[in-house]
């Protein structure tokens, strides 16, 4: 399903600078309705779909609610407080919890690692991302934010070597911190996302390397370490590529699309979890949207190659929601944006009766799943197409 170009070796990326030049991107969360263009505009400048599917790697530990599963990996010190914050959580006393939990945390990053025994950091964080998912869940992202970064930094200064566990917990706390780090109230700059994110991407890698030191690995036939899946890979490849294409560095993002891409979409699909299938094909989309999201106009070659991906990516999408007896909301989200986008693409290309086709497809699948933005969407799409037919 794939073209050569994709599946390529893979090295690890060198440190970039912060990039400020915007171009227009759409998430879920947001609107992905443009306004309709006015005649200055060019068609380039018209946006498309750009969802983002992905989750993040589990970052907690579980037996939080029975203490004999969990009282042997914390000295004293910890434990008492640990027990009394996880005792009001259970009895839904949040002010108290955090209040208990809290203070385990801040008592212990002061101890000596070698209290925790085995895999201290993984220990020692793990309280961290149970109080900041506390937090989220109470709707303060900054505190949760400022939280996950203190645990990040406390296992980035630890001064001994790390278990692939304890290495793979950093990789999940800065993928968090990518995550959050535009719903935040305060948010970071771009060069501070970015030095997140590349963070996240270099230990995955290497991670994926462990002894062998060879390099380039080829993310086609990549053979995962045990315990990591590939989503756990693929998240900090894309967000990386979504940070790049948001601030216009599409060199960068492009291949970290493509990346993912090799990962998650083998040869024969239909080997692949429908989940997977799914999310590669929304990344084919993805990288449509890259293709024409310039502030020139874009060529006719160019919007040829973006309606190539979209047309991979529809394919993708309506073969495996064939293949698979239960409805999927990453393949139905992927199919309302893939449907848009290749109305939009249609739309640039000056072929107004196809995009009106896919709009009204796309306004049909956002509105049997249930997808608001996607229904708003596909109909100001079509009542500018009916406008623009209508006009003298």
């Amino acid at each position: 399903m794939l073209s050569s170009s994709s599946r390529y070796l893979l090295h690890i990326p060198r440190r970039l600078h912060a990039h400020t030049q915007y171009i227009r991107r759409f998430s879920a969360k947001s609107s992905p309705v443009p306004p309709p263009p006015s005649p200055a505009r060019t068609r380039a400048q018209i946006g498309i779909v750009c969802l983002s599917l992905f989750g993040v790697g589990a970052l907690a530990y579980g037996g939080w609610d029975a203490y004999t599963t969990w009282r042997d990996l914390y000295p004293p010190a910890v434990r008492v407080d640990l027990k009394l914050g996880i005792s009001a959580k259970n009895k839904g006393d949040r002010e108290t919890s955090l209040f208990y939990k809290r203070k385990a945390w801040d008592t212990a990053v002061t101890l000596p690692t070698e209290l925790f025994k085995s895999e201290p950091f993984l220990k020692v964080t793990g309280i961290a991302v149970d109080l900041a998912g506390e937090l989220e869940e109470d709707g303060k992202s900054q505190e949760a934010f400022a939280l996950y970064s203190e645990a990040l930094d406390y296992i980035k200064r630890a001064d001994k070597p790390l278990s692939e566990r304890e290495r793979f917990r950093a990789v999940s706390l800065a993928v968090k911190l990518g995550q959050l780090a535009e719903s935040c109230p305060n948010p970071i700059s771009a060069q501070e996302e970015e030095t997140i994110l590349v963070f996240a991407v270099e230990e995955t890698l290497k991670l994926l390397m462990g002894t062998r030191r060879q390099e380039p690995l080829d993310m086609s036939t990549l053979k995962l370490p045990r315990g990591l899946t590939k989503t756990d890979v693929g998240v900090p490849l894309q967000l990386l590529g979504d940070f790049y294409g948001r601030v216009g560095k599409l060199e960068y993002a492009m291949p970290l699309y493509l990346q993912t891409i090799s990962l998650l979409v083998p040869e024969n699909p239909n080997k692949a979890p429908p989940e997977d299938i799914c999310q590669g094909a929304h990344l084919m989309s993805n990288i449509a949207e890259l293709l024409v999201a310039r502030d020139t106009p874009s060529s006719e070659k160019r919007v040829e190659e973006a309606e190539r991906w979209a047309h991979n990516a529809l394919s993708l999408l309506q073969t495996t929601r064939k293949n698979t007896k239960e409805q999927i909301p990453t393949c139905e989200l992927a199919l309302c944006a893939a449907l848009f986008n290749a109305g939009m693409l249609r739309e640039m290309a000056g072929d107004d009766a196809r995009a009106r086709s896919f709009f009204k497809a796309a306004f049909q699948q956002s509105q049997s799943f249930g997808a608001e933005d996607g229904v708003d969407a596909a109909k100001i799409a079509m009542d500018r197409l009916n406008a623009k037919q209508n006009s003298p």
